[in-house]
């Protein structure tokens, strides 16, 4: 029986890297301007920060609702007869809820199809690396019992580390207190954060971005230990920062696979434009 994977756009995916892979995708909605974006189809990433910039509002994302997973789900059927539906942490984003109600009507409008449910308890480049994992083993014709226990393995072994060019965006977002945004602005403070069991926290706070970027490799090269890796680079509007990312990963670690994407609008909504982090796993 062929397997499918349902996701939502928080993974970031190139789609060159996608292309020819069961994996089917329900778009988070940004909301800027007045208007609602379906994050990744309406609205592209440089669109998307150039309007941050010029914005007066601060903009608002939301999780896929029930329908576009289960519209999501429906296509996944017409390729597979299981489907496993993950979703951005649940610690994240309403997205997890939205999806418990897909799978819900999946069960009485498509009854053909077994849907299960995981929470990545990850985001971005990382829920990325594990959704692009899932699909490439279905692709190979891995049973869905196969494809779940390879995703439970990738949930507890892939790492996303970034860090913030400036803390205004969560500032304005009521993420961070207004004094540790200035702070942080004076100081030139590059916060290097983590996503670690679905939640995002500090790791520490180095001064410049040439020492932040060194943070993020030396930090990667320690949690990989030498073994096969495959990486994802993530930049918001930095493609220069992404290369030389890319490039100290490809020196430290032993790299088998690497590529570069974007953050998608739905995460840049709360962290705005500079932001860079990586996101990695070991290579069975």
């Amino acid at each position: 029986m062929a397997t499918a994977i349902v996701s939502d756009s928080s993974v970031s995916l190139p789609a060159d890297i996608t292309r020819g892979l069961p994996l089917f995708l329900a778009p988070l909605e940004v909301r800027i301007d007045g208007r609602v974006y379906a994050d990744g189809v309406d609205i592209v990433p440089a669109e998307f920060y150039a309007r941050l910039k010029s914005s007066a509002e601060l903009p608002t994302t939301a999780a896929p609702s029930p329908g576009a997973f289960l519209d999501a789900i429906r296509r996944a059927g017409e390729a597979a007869d299981e489907v496993v539906c993950m979703t951005i942490s649940s610690e994240l984003s309403a997205a997890h809820s939205a999806a418990t109600e897909a799978v819900r009507l999946a069960e009485t409008q498509l009854p053909h199809l077994s849907v299960t449910l995981v929470d990545s308890r990850s985001a971005g480049a990382a829920q990325g690396l594990i959704a692009l994992d899932a699909a490439r083993s279905a692709a190979s014709g891995a049973s869905m019992d196969d494809v779940l226990a390879r995703m439970a393995q990738r949930i507890g072994d892939t790492h996303f580390i970034g860090y913030l060019d400036t803390l205004y965006y969560l500032w304005r977002g009521g993420r961070v207190p207004r004094l540790f945004m200035w702070m942080g602005s004076v100081l030139n403070l590059k916060p290097v954060l983590q996503l670690s069991a679905g939640r995002i926290g500090l790791v520490e706070r180095p001064r410049t971005e040439t020492k932040a970027l060194a943070r993020l490799t030396a930090i990667a090269a320690e949690r990989t230990a030498g073994r096969p890796t495959r990486a994802a680079v993530m930049h918001a509007m930095e493609p220069e920062k992404g290369a030389m990312l890319a490039e100290q990963l490809r020196a430290r670690l032993q790299i088998e696979e690497l590529f570069i994407t974007e953050f998608t609008p739905a995460i840049g909504a709360h962290t705005g434009p500079g932001l860079v982090g990586c996101a990695f796993h070991p290579v069975d």
